[in-house]
């Protein structure tokens, strides 16, 4: 069975959730962020950070390892939609000059949108697939599911995949307003099972979809 650990950042804390369960944690967001090496916080975006959070605060190898996964032979699936533009809010302005100046175009489309994939990869020694997409399509999400799973000699799905969904916006990225309300910070990890039903995966990806309400606050 899917589950599901989520995480909505506030000034002062972390509100964490686990679907099984529907337990909700609060806690310091100095020992969440806590989690995250010193030396590295400050190198990594906040959706980054959020993810490696979650990651230890749920110990996700362990449930990976009950869940007959390898975590370092699991695939890796990332959903977001804005692509961690929030690293670089600050540099960008209205004169188009001065923020190409500023920032790198290679890393703008390279590597912010892959950032995420990239830090998880990392961190926990993954050599499986990764990818991420930028849609809100369930359709398309669950077919990158259904093809990241690892096969065994008849062809059965093994193991499982992590889908994963973590977005730090702010009010503005250069002249352009992101979000209605106040900068928000939130994201998702869900440990998607070989056994597990179509339904099941849909429901898994709905919260992660559900978890964007919270750019229009």
């Amino acid at each position: 069975m899917s589950e599901t650990f989520s995480c909505v950042l506030h000034p002062d804390f972390a509100e964490l959730k686990e679907s099984a369960t529907a337990t909700v944690t609060s806690v310091a967001r100095k020992c969440f962020e806590a989690r995250i090496p010193r030396r590295q916080r400050g190198k990594l975006p906040v959706a980054s950070r959020m993810a490696g959070g979650i990651w230890q605060h749920y110990d996700l190898s362990r449930r990976l390892a009950m869940l007959d996964a390898d975590p370092k032979e699991t695939p890796l699936l990332i959903l977001n939609r804005y692509a961690n533009w929030d690293y670089v809010a600050n540099m960008m302005c209205n004169d188009v000059a001065i923020t190409l100046e500023s920032i790198n175009s290679y890393v703008a489309t390279a590597w912010f949108p892959a950032s995420l994939q990239g830090y998880m990869t990392i961190e926990q020694g993954n050599r499986a697939e990764a990818l991420t997409l930028a849609t809100k399509d369930i359709d398309m999400q669950t077919a990158a599911i259904e093809g990241l799973f690892l096969r065994n000699l008849q062809g059965e799905k093994v193991g499982a995949v992590v889908v994963g969904t973590f977005e730090a916006i702010p009010e503005k990225i250069g002249r352009h307003c992101i979000v209605h309300g106040k900068p928000v910070a939130f994201g998702a990890f869900s440990l998607i099972s070989s056994q597990d039903s179509e339904t099941a995966i849909i429901a898994a990806l709905t919260i992660h979809q559900e978890l964007y309400h919270h750019d229009n606050q």
